[in-house]
């Protein structure tokens, strides 16, 4: 055999070997890095890089059975752009009503935000759940972040604040209600609608832009009832995307107003003049309220005559008095209707009445007559006995 001959199993050899395997495997080293780079073009970045950033619900607390939204804001602050491959939320609890919007989602450039935006539905009872975000990125690695979210069925509480003690039929009340926001969000779009048969309300709706947590709004309603009623206040709002109600109803009972203007007529004196009966008294307001355009006259079937068919007194203040003067024909009813009117601050008329007896001013004019004949008959009396005894005297003097 020509050539030199290496015996296998030298330790020289083998030494020989391990050294030409290191040279070749340095030699060979760049070109497979080089080869892996054009495959994926760049390294995979680390998904650490991709944070989550903001978390927005709308509405900020839910009620059982709302619809809402879960806003994610994702930030990526690494300096190579991410492929994220899908995006979702899930919960056993919380149903997502979205879920394939983010089935693709694409890559998130490097320093750039992506927003992602989930519908869901807390068709669950009050308490504090929390479904997971995920974001699972294409070439390695996923993101799970947790999201707060809390039920809470405290109401939104309508209240009547002030109303009379009483309802007139045909007079304006003031009620004064509150709408108070026991939530911890706040409630929006709210619009307040009175309602009721046989009753006049203003105003008939009200609308407050906003009702933050634990804010209280005032309103100010006019009733006006024809008729013994209810009126229901119903207060609709927003939640976030749902619509929600609250309603509270008010009885109308109709009594007697205990502060209201009360005249009251006395000292009534009737007598003859002219060939007419004159007619005065007293008027006095014993209630609590003011007594306007206070007017006197005889009520039908009495028939008013001048000078003082109607006489004006006026305002009558509380405990206040006015004396007053009417006059009718001589030719009215023996029971004549004194009728006392006045007006509430509303313009609203009332009357009072009372009976005048005016038969004894009619009689002096009968009386009179019929005297003169108990006197007339008396005279004939006389003649006639003066007669009598003339003729006798006549008749002895004669014998």
């Amino acid at each position: 055999m020509n050539g030199r001959q290496i015996r296998s199993g030298s330790p020289r050899d083998l030494s020989r070997l391990i050294i030409f395997a290191g040279i070749a495997l340095i030699f060979l080293m760049p070109g497979w890095v080089t080869a892996q780079t054009d495959l994926g073009g760049t390294q995979p970045p680390s998904y650490t890089q991709v944070t989550v950033t903001g978390v927005t619900l709308d509405p900020g607390t839910f009620e059982t059975g709302d619809i809402g939204t879960i806003n994610i804001e994702v930030t990526n602050t690494g300096t190579q752009s991410v492929t994220v491959h899908r995006a979702t939320v899930y919960d056993p609890d919380i149903q997502l009503l979205t879920t394939s919007t983010y089935d693709s989602v694409g890559a998130i450039g490097a320093g750039n935000k992506m927003n992602f935006q989930f519908t869901v539905k807390a068709d669950v009872p009050e308490g504090i759940y929390y479904p997971v975000f995920s974001l699972e990125f294409q070439d390695v690695g996923s993101l799970r972040y947790p999201v707060k979210l809390e039920v809470n069925d405290a109401p939104v509480v309508l209240s009547i604040q002030n109303k009379p003690d009483t309802f007139v039929q045909g007079q304006k009340s003031v009620v004064a209600i509150s709408l108070s926001n026991l939530r911890t969000d706040t409630i929006k779009n709210i619009l307040i609608n009175p309602s009721g048969q046989n009753v006049d309300i203003i105003p008939q709706n009200t609308v407050i832009d906003h009702l933050d947590p634990g804010q209280t709004a005032n309103l100010n309603f006019n009733l006006t009832p024809s008729e013994p009623t209810a009126v229901m206040f119903a207060a609709r709002y927003l939640n976030g995307p749902n619509t929600h109600n609250v309603t509270l109803t008010l009885p109308i009972v109709f009594a007697v107003d205990k502060t209201q203007a009360d005249p009251v007529i006395s000292n009534i004196v009737v007598a003859s003049e002219a060939g007419d009966i004159r007619i005065t008294g007293d008027i006095t307001n014993s209630g609590l309220d003011n007594a306007n355009s206070v007017t006197v006259t005889a009520g039908t079937p009495a028939v008013p005559v001048d000078p003082y068919k109607i006489y004006a007194v006026g305002l009558l203040k509380p405990d206040d008095f006015s004396s007053f003067e009417i006059t009718v024909s001589s030719d009215s009813p023996d029971n004549v209707p004194v009728v006392a009117s006045f007006k509430d601050q509303d313009g609203n008329v009332y009357n009072r009445t009372i009976i005048a007896d005016i038969s004894q001013a009619k009689s002096p004019k009968s009386s009179n007559t019929s005297s003169v004949v108990p006197w007339a008959i008396v005279a004939v009396l006389a003649v006639c006995v003066g007669l009598v005894i003339g003729y006798q005297y006549w008749k002895i003097r004669k014998h």
